[in-house]
Formats: C-alpha cells, sequence, structure tokens
C-alpha cells in the first residue's frame, strides 16, 4: 500500500495481484480499481467489474462503495441501479461514506 501512496502503481501491481489470487478481499478491490483505471496494468474496465463484484461477495465494504464511485465516474457497465444497490449494502453496514453518498441519491436516468 505504501507504493500505492507514492503512486507507483507499476511496482505496487505484482504484490496486490499474488495478495488477490490468495483471496485476500482488499487486494481484489484493489486490483479490481487498477484494472478499471489502468493504475499498474493495461486498463481492463471488464476484468476489473468482474474482481469487484468478486471482492464484494467477499464481504468487501469498500468494493460495494466503490460501484457509487464508478457510477459517479460515469465507468461503462455500471448503472445507478447497481451503484445504489452496492452502496446501500455498506451504508447499512455502517460505511459513513456509504451513508453520505446514498443522501445524494442517484438519478435513474443518468446512469451509465
Amino acid at each position: 500500500m505504501t507504493l500505492i501512496a507514492n503512486n507507483m502503481w507499476d511496482a505496487a501491481y505484482n504484490s496486490i495481484r499474488q495478495a488477490a489470487d490468495l483471496g485476500h478481499r482488499g487486494a481484489i478491490g484493489q486490483l479490481a480499481m487498477m484494472h478499471i483505471f489502468g493504475q499498474g496494468c493495461e486498463q481492463d474496465p471488464e476484468t476489473g467489474l468482474t474482481l469487484l463484484h468478486r471482492a464484494v461477495e467477499l464481504g468487501n465494504l469498500y468494493a460495494c462503495y466503490a460501484f457509487s464511485v464508478l457510477y459517479d465516474h460515469g465507468v461503462p457497465g455500471v448503472t445507478a441501479q447497481e451503484a445504489e444497490a452496492m452502496c446501500a449494502l455498506a451504508a447499512n453496514a455502517g460505511m459513513e461514506e456509504a451513508a453520505a453518498r446514498m443522501e445524494q441519491g442517484f438519478d435513474m436516468e443518468g446512469s451509465a
């Protein structure tokens, strides 16, 4: 995580991938975002969203919240409905950021 904090995405990728391969739900979520935005690897939103869903299945609240962030950034493949549902999971589990985002609402007609 120190490498990521210092924007050394290429150097962080292998360590994050190895932890994700071992099933670490936080690493899976981080790897998902790296693929979605092409940080440290080729940009591959499809792979990223697949990984993000896996992180959610493993109980990663930040992965749930990430769907709202991706929706807000207009990432293709993330609908308002999915972003709202995932964000609600995180908010209901006590994540303050997600609760605050839920207060803003999700424009169902402006979905990505």
